[in-house]
């Protein structure tokens, strides 16, 4: 891993610190450093990302329906307005995998979203959600955590931390012209109150559960959310942001030379689940079942089952451990 990002770090991470008591009290008119922790700051943001990400857009707001689909719309519409990143406050309409919303509370989640165009089609995109993953873990482990070997990668979107989900990911792609295509990759990190998130995903399901019929059905659950403050106290939202954009803009002039080669050996090295029994579900069934041995050069998963190797790629697909007691379930990085 590149260290260089880790050490600009450091210096975001005091100068925030600077003149904030350690309780959050603050002086007259000015926010407590709680508050500060919960809010983005634009400014500061701009002049730390400045270095790794010249001539990029960053913009911050209050509140928009997706940051993806307002990246997506400016990429159709003119392609050279990237590298554009787009966090906000509140996404009132903002979506994970398979087009379930993201549940989050303003200050409780940081998310964001980030447009580029990289040279080749939709083929050359292979493993970049796998690759993305990588980045946001190198980028959380620049933080002070205290458990930095707790985060782990689910193949192919999920970044665990002690086998619950911290962060979700969701790439979009739209036409950039010849030779090219752009890219708008969403980002979600549960910042605290992993209770509550989990509160909101189990009504969100009450509310969408088809009515009984009086058959009875299998129910696969979700994997349980985490939040970064049980390894980081008090996590601050701009320096998190600020943290991962570095390493994403990295990971995207990497990608766009090498693709998803550069990256599989890390990806393996983070695996969580790597040399665990799984199952593999697509639409709500189970699709196969086996050991989970890591993935190919294009970021399929790759699965011993009693048949064989088999290779799944990503799609309609969710992946679960068989034995929540196992080492793999705890999400560590082995």
């Amino acid at each position: 891993m590149n260290n260089a990002a880790s050490s600009s770090l450091n210096t975001v991470l005091a100068a925030s610190a600077a003149g904030c008591p350690e309780h959050p009290c603050g002086g007259a008119g000015e926010p407590s450093r709680d508050t500060a922790a919960r809010s983005l700051d634009g400014d500061r943001i701009r002049l730390h990302l400045a270095a790794a990400c010249r001539h990029w857009q960053i913009e911050v707001v209050d509140a928009t329906g997706s940051t993806n689909l307002d990246l997506l719309a400016r990429l159709r519409e003119d392609a050279s307005c990237a590298p554009v990143v787009r966090a906000a406050m509140q996404q009132t309409a903002g979506r994970g995998q398979r087009g379930r919303a993201w549940q989050s509370v303003p200050g409780d989640s940081l998310t964001f979203s980030l447009a580029y165009v990289l040279p080749g089609g939709p083929a050359e995109l292979a493993g970049l959600s796998l690759a993305t993953g990588v980045a946001v873990v190198e980028g959380l482990s620049d933080l002070p955590l205290s458990a930095p070997h707790a985060l782990g990668l689910k193949w192919p979107n999920d970044v665990l931390l002690r086998g619950g989900k911290l962060a979700g990911i969701l790439i979009e792609t739209v036409p950039a012209g010849p030779g090219r295509i752009g890219v708008v990759i969403g980002i979600g990190v549960n910042l605290r109150q992993a209770g509550d998130v989990a509160t909101r995903i189990d009504n969100a399901a009450a509310a969408s559960a088809p009515a009984d019929t009086g058959v009875a059905t299998s129910v696969i659950p979700a994997t349980p959310p985490a939040a970064l403050e049980s390894v980081l106290p008090a996590p601050d939202m701009s320096s998190v942001l600020i943290a991962l954009v570095q390493r994403l803009a990295a990971m995207l002039d990497r990608f766009a030379e090498h693709r998803f080669s550069a990256f599989r050996d890390d990806w393996e090295a983070m695996h969580a689940y790597g040399g665990a029994s799984i199952r593999v579900i697509e639409h709500g069934r189970d699709l196969l079942h086996g050991v989970a041995l890591g993935v190919d050069s294009q970021g399929c998963l790759r699965v011993a089952t009693d048949e064989g190797e088999r290779v799944v790629a990503s799609g309609e697909v969710s992946v679960r451990l068989l034995d929540t007691s196992a080492p793999g379930a705890q999400g560590v990085r082995r």
